[in-house]
Formats: C-alpha cells, sequence, structure tokens
C-alpha cells in the first residue's frame, strides 16, 4: 500500500500531459464498436460466453477485467450488469462432468464441469487451466461486490452472490482439490504444476477466495496454497546480472522443496507475454496487502519493465524477461494489458511507459493485440486509484 500512496502523491502534482485522453470515453466507443457484420465487440463477448467452449475462458477473461477495471473506476451499473451477464452465461453452460458428450477426462465424477472444443488444444477434454483463467476475476469480482455492499441491497443481489460463491467453492476450487488429491496424493499439485504462470490463477482465486468463503477447510486450504505459490515463486525471482536492480526468472520453477508443485525436467526463461499472468497475480495481491511481498520486490519488478522489457526507441517490449526475443512467438511480448500493465499502480515512469505506448501505438500494436479494451480499462483505473 506504501509504493500506491507514494505514487498517488506523484501523480497528482506530476500527471504527465500527455495523460489527457478520457479513457472511459475511449473504451465505451471500442465496446460499442462493430466487431463483425452482425454484432458488436460487446455482443461478441456476451455470445462467446454462452459456447459452453472452456477453450474460450482465456478470450472471455480479458473482458471480464476490463469490465471490472471499468466498474471499479466508475461505479456504472451497465459494467457491473455485464458483468453479472457474462458470468450467469458460463455458470448456465456447466454439465456435469461425467455426462458431458465426448469428455475424455480420465477423471469424470459428478462435479459441474466443462470441455474444450479446439480441437488443437485439450480437445474434448477437461482443463484446469482455462477454468483457472476466467474465474479468478470471477472469484475477484464477487468479492468487491461484498466488499461493496451491493449484496446487501436487496435479496436477490445476495442470492446471486450466494449462488455464484457456492458453485466456485465446490465446482471450481472444490473439484480440482478432490481431483488433485485422487491423481496425486495432494490437494494442490493440480494448481501449482510446473509453471509460474499457469498456476498464478489459482494463487489468485485462491487470495481471494479466502477472503469471502465461511468454510473453514476452504479458507485454510486458500492460504495454504497462495503461500505455497508465493513461495516458489520468490525463489525463482533472481537479480538480473546486468540489471541488478530488476529481476528475471524462469517459468519453470527452479525449487519445489517443502512444495507440493512438479518436479520440472526442463529449465525454462519466462516470456513476458505470459509473465502477464504472475504480475496480475503480484499486484492485486500486493494492493490487497498480502505480506508476502515486499515494497522493494515491487520496485524490481517495476525496473525489469523500466529497464529491460520497454523498449523506448521502438516503443515495444521485449519477449522474454531477460529483453531477449522469442523465436518461437516475436512480437508477444507486446501484450502487456493484463498484468504488466497493473505495475503503474506503483510507479509513475511506469505509467508515464504506458500512456506514451497507447498515444503512439493506438492503431499499431494495441490493435493488432486486440487488447485496446483491457489497456483503456486498467489506465482508468490507475486514475481512479491515484485519486
Amino acid at each position: 500500500m506504501k509504493n500506491i500512496v507514494l505514487f498517488a502523491a506523484m501523480f497528482i502534482f506530476g500527471v504527465n500531459v500527455m495523460a489527457q485522453k478520457n479513457w472511459k470515453v475511449l473504451f465505451d466507443q471500442e465496446y460499442s464498436a462493430i466487431c463483425t457484420s452482425t454484432e458488436t465487440i460487446r455482443e461478441y463477448y456476451l455470445n462467446k460466453s454462452i459456447s459452453g467452449d472452456s477453450f474460450d475462458f482465456m478470450t472471455i477473461s480479458n473482458i471480464l477485467d476490463a469490465l471490472q477495471c471499468m466498474y471499479l473506476s466508475t461505479g456504472e451499473d451497465t459494467y457491473r450488469n455485464d458483468l453479472v451477464k457474462i458470468i450467469n452465461n458460463i455458470l448456465s453452460t456447466a454439465k456435469v462432468s461425467k455426462n458431458i458428450p465426448g469428455n475424455i477426462y480420465e477423471y469424470k465424477d459428478n462435479f459441474l464441469s466443462w470441455t474444450s472444443k479446439n480441437t488443437l488444444n485439450s480437445y474434448n477434454n477437461e482443463a484446469p487451466l482455462y477454468e483457472g483463467y476466467i474465474f479468478r476475476f470471477i472469484t475477484q469480482f464477487i468479492y468487491n461486490l461484498h466488499q461493496s455492499g451491493w449484496t446487501s441491497l436487496s435479496a436477490e443481489n445476495q442470492s446471486w452472490y450466494n449462488q455464484t460463491l457456492q458453485f466456485i467453492e465446490k465446482n471450481i476450487w472444490g473439484k480440482w482439490i478432490s481431483r488433485s488429491n485422487e491423481i496425486n496424493k495432494k490437494p494442490y499439485t493440480i494448481f501449482l504444476r510446473t509453471r509460474t504462470h499457469t498456476s498464478s490463477h489459482w494463487a489468485f482465486i485462491g487470495f481471494f477466495l479466502k477472503e469471502i468463503t465461511v468454510d473453514p477447510l476452504i479458507r485454510t486450504q486458500c492460504i495454504e496454497m497462495h503461500n505455497m505459490y508465493d513461495l516458489l515463486l520468490k525463489r525463482n525471482l533472481k537479480s538480473n546480472p546486468a540489471v541488478p536492480q530488476a529481476y528475471v526468472w524462469n517459468c519453470s520453477w527452479d525449487d519445489v522443496s517443502g512444495t507440493q508443485a512438479n518436479v520440472v525436467d526442463e529449465v525454462v526463461l519466462q516470456d513476458v507475454s505470459h509473465g502477464n499472468h504472475v504480475l496480475s497475480y503480484l499486484t492485486v495481491s500486493k494492493k490487497m496487502g498480502n505480506p508476502n511481498w515486499s515494497d522493494s520486490e515491487i520496485d524490481s519488478l517495476c525496473n525489469t519493465l523500466k529497464l529491460v522489457v520497454y523498449n523506448k526507441k521502438e516503443i515495444s517490449f521485449a519477449d522474454m524477461v531477460d529483453g531477449s526475443p522469442s523465436l518461437s512467438r516475436p512480437g508477444w511480448g507486446n501484450n502487456q494489458a493484463e498484468g504488466w500493465i497493473k505495475l503503474s499502480w506503483f510507479d509513475k515512469e511506469v505509467w508515464n511507459i504506458y500512456v506514451d505506448f497507447a498515444f503512439r501505438q493506438e492503431y499499431g500494436i494495441m490493435r493488432q493485440q486486440n487488447m485496446e479494451l483491457q489497456y483503456y480499462a486498467n489506465l482508468l483505473y490507475t486514475e481512479y486509484l491515484a485519486k
């Protein structure tokens, strides 16, 4: 919290003159823009949310983060109502695992679930990755509704909140805990797996779920799991030899001793694009007062962005956290709108980078990567936090 307070003071007295764009207007224009011949971008996401295809959860998660930033920044019902609609659609498509047609998941059971319909990615299989991807933002949203007092405004609101929370507790958290116990004889192995970014989704869910669950066992599980994730990630974060005030890290776990993560066979450097998920969890949990992360560690992550990842001359971001390019996914480092951009909550120089990027790449990289909505919404939320 200290970093956010300091940044707010700097923000008020020294906002970059470029930061005059109305992020809300830009978001609303883009959100209502025509996407295809038959639907707007808003309608595209609403239609996507009724597909019942878990692979779509990764795409839908982007708009959930964006709408949540818009709602938190403005308090406008339209954003909250769309979030509720999308969540209702997703939950309505869940089916009993063992009754899903064509489901090839080996451990089918009586929990509600989904399968992927993408022929190249977990086709006809259940995937914790996709569920973690989207339910982190759903869990955060219902936490925010609870904190804001929305649930106490009507019996209908309270009922919706209760049903959504119970679904998460049983058919998301409880389901994968049960399956991990069956498969690995340990509750958190499916969550922690072998990668920083895939497991960050579950640390995110656990961090918020512990705040709203009334089940003492679930709360204990959430605390144990996100603390275990924090320990694993801390072991990975190393001082960059070329830029000691910045970090470099592998996305494969360096040391799994004393945890329930899987042992890693191949060491893999963290790519910037997937690093978004790590930063999304770290920034949100730090803002929420996670004692596992210090101001100095957040400063080092900001330095990683400012001094290593961002290329001011080319107005672009490196593909790998050590500043190197990626041979397999060149240009993917420019995906910044989910996690890295949230470092702007803590550092004015980081804020200036993203405002500069928005001005100079609005119709270039931003449009190519389809990240305008999430980008605008996150910038608006940073402005809101700085007030």
